[in-house]
Formats: structure tokens, C-alpha cells, sequence
């Protein structure tokens, strides 16, 4: 189901309006690469700046309330979110987004797992690029919890284009994107389809197209992996990927025990063609977009040792022991 008003639909912010398309993000420093969220960078001036605006969009759209759990979780943001209030974490993820991306309004984007949130709103509104929402879950009124899903209310509100539809299949053409969002989703969901997904946004982006994903992890258990993430992907981190733990914790969990962090990935569509050679015999092509090898790896199976009989451990030695003696 593809739901789509005109941009006229779109309210002015009665807040000023900080942001006009790229010049922001060029005007403004910035650490491009992968890391994970801290305080302090939420709380810089850059960061700030751009939350105001989130702010006053959740404000002015009447957008779910997060005040709740940002207490519980997130109790330094208090002073600087209005009512409604938007999810905290986000002080961080929607500003490292936007610039990490450099979008412009040139530039056509999407955001994965959308829900009603602002910043899909800030895309249409501020950025002015044409931006293309997608959430499996589009319902005709009220909220679900905490903006999950999207309400034909909030699309009559907006005027945003949303497309209904799951990540695993997304209903998204190839190549027909210059940049792709999906921010605190892949978390939420089952391995294989944070797999299929991820996957899926490599398929949708253009060549030289960049994907901005935000998770959350944590150091006591395992919620997500951000390197499988990349690896399974088909795309190439941008920047420094910068793996190291922050001292402090971004919050906790709602069971008030578990820290609770967020990781943010920049990663970018470069797309060469790559010899298959050894794997002819298994009827591949011989040359292949590198964006496809992780696919190749799912039609082709696993060639773990682990998963392998020892009838094939035997013949990976003896392949071995004749290359050696052939060298």
C-alpha cells in the first residue's frame, strides 16, 4: 500500500528554522565513521542544534510522549526535551544521521522502519528531499507503542509518503536510492531478517549511495552485532569504524540493571564487479557486483568448518596438501 499527500501538506515549524538542506552539514565539524553514541557528543552545540528542531517537530505534530522511559533511561535529557517528548536516544541518532549521510535535497531517500517519528518528517520538511517512509505495520488511528507502526491519522497530519511493507522484502525499486536510514529497528528483529534486510537497503541504494543505521548494544548481553551488520551487507564502512567502548554508559534498560548503548554505521555502496572463479563449478556467473557477494554466501551455504561432515574436512586437506605440493 503506497499512501502519499502533497508537500503542501506540511505545516511550517513556529520554531526557527535552523536547518536548510546541505550547507548545515558542511558548515559544521564532524567525526565521519562509525562509533558509538556518547553524552557529550549529544549534548555539543552541533547536536543540540539539531535536536531543537526534532523537538519542536514532536511538539508541533503532537507526535507519541517518551517522557516516561526517558526518565527511567535517560534521565540527563530531561532538560532539554519538550511535551511530547521524543525518544532520547535520539538526541544522538537523528544528528549523527543527518550528517553522517550529507543529504541534501537533491537526493532521494528512505527510512526503514519508519513508525511515526520526526524524523521522517524532517526529511520532507527541512531537508526537502524526497524521502519515502516504510513500516509493515500501517493501522487506521491511534498509536501503538511509543510510534510503532503508522497511523493514516499521522500520514493525514504529515502528508509523508509511506510505503507498507517488511524489510526482509522492501517495496523499493533497485538503485533508486541516494540515501537510506534505518535507525533502532534491526535490534527488534529476528536474526534472519535483520540479515534479509540489510541486504535489501544495499539492493535499493545507488552505487556510491551511503546507509545510515543506528543499534542498540549493550555489554552484558548480546543484542546486536554491528560488524556482522557490515559484513553481511554488501556495503563499506565510511570513515574510521571506531570499535571502542566509551567510558560511560549512553543510559540503562528498563530493567534499571543493564547499560544500555547505541552504535551508529555509516556505510556506503561501492560496487565493482568481482571474479567468482573457484565457485563456477556451482553454476554462478563469473563475474559478480560486489554488493551480491553476501547473497552468494546464502545461495551457495556455509563453509564453515563447523558445519561441514568430516568426508569434507578430508577433502579440504588433501586440496590443501596438492596446492602446497603444487607451490
Amino acid at each position: 500500500m503506497n499512501v502519499s499527500f502533497p508537500a503542501t501538506c506540511l505545516p511550517r515549524s513556529s520554531g526557527t528554522n535552523y536547518f536548510h538542506g546541505e550547507s548545515m552539514t558542511e558548515r559544521l565539524p564532524f567525526r565521519l565513521g562509525s562509533r558509538f553514541a556518547t553524552v557529550e557528543e549529544a549534548m555539543s552545540d552541533d547536536f543540540l542544534r539539531l535536536t531543537r528542531i526534532f523537538d519542536q517537530l514532536a511538539v508541533d505534530f503532537n507526535l507519541p510522549d517518551h517522557a516516561d522511559v526517558n526518565r527511567q533511561r535517560y534521565p540527563w535529557s530531561l532538560p532539554y526535551l519538550s511535551s511530547p517528548s521524543l525518544y532520547a536516544a535520539r538526541m544522538w541518532e537523528y544528528p549523527y544521521a543527518v550528517k553522517a549521510a550529507k543529504i541534501g535535497p537533491s537526493h532521494r531517500c528512505a527510512d526503514i522502519g519508519c513508525g511515526m517519528t520526526p524524523f521522517t518528517i524532517f526529511l520532507a520538511r527541512e531537508i526537502q528531499c524526497d524521502v519515502v517512509g516504510v513500516d509493515p505495520d500501517v493501522f487506521p488511528k491511534g498509536i501503538h507503542y511509543k510510534g510503532h507502526g503508522v497511523s493514516r491519522e499521522f500520514l493525514e497530519r504529515t502528508g509523508l509518503n509511506i510505503v507498507q511493507g517488511g524489510m526482509e522484502q522492501l517495496p523499493l525499486a533497485g538503485e533508486s536510492m541516494d540515501r537510506v536510514f534505518c535507525l533502532s529497528v534491526i535490534e527488534h528483529l529476528p536474526p534472519a531478517i535483520a540479515r534479509a534486510g540489510i541486504q535489501e537497503m544495499a539492493r535499493v541504494l545507488k552505487n556510491g549511495g551511503r546507509a545510515v543505521i543506528t543499534v542498540d548494544v549493550n555489554l552484558l548481553t548480546e543484542i546486536s552485532r554491528p560488524l556482522d551488520l557490515v559484513w553481511d551487507s554488501g556495503l563499506y564502512p565510511v570513515g574510521q569504524l571506531d570499535l571502542r567502548w566509551p567510558r560511560e554508559r549512553f543510559g540503562v534498560f528498563c530493567d534499571e540493571l543493564q547499560p544500555a548503548d547505541v552504535y551508529g554505521l555509516v556505510l556506503e555502496k561501492d560496487d565493482y564487479l568481482v571474479r567468482t572463479a573457484y565457485a563456477q563449478e556451482a553454476g554462478l556467473p563469473e563475474l559478480v557486483p560486489s554488493s551480491t557477494i553476501p547473497l552468494l554466501r546464502k545461495n551457495f551455504g556455509s563453509t564453515s568448518v563447523a558445519s561441514k561432515p568430516r568426508s569434507f574436512l578430508r577433502r579440504v586437506a588433501a586440496r590443501i596438501r596438492r596446492t602446497w605440493r603444487c607451490g
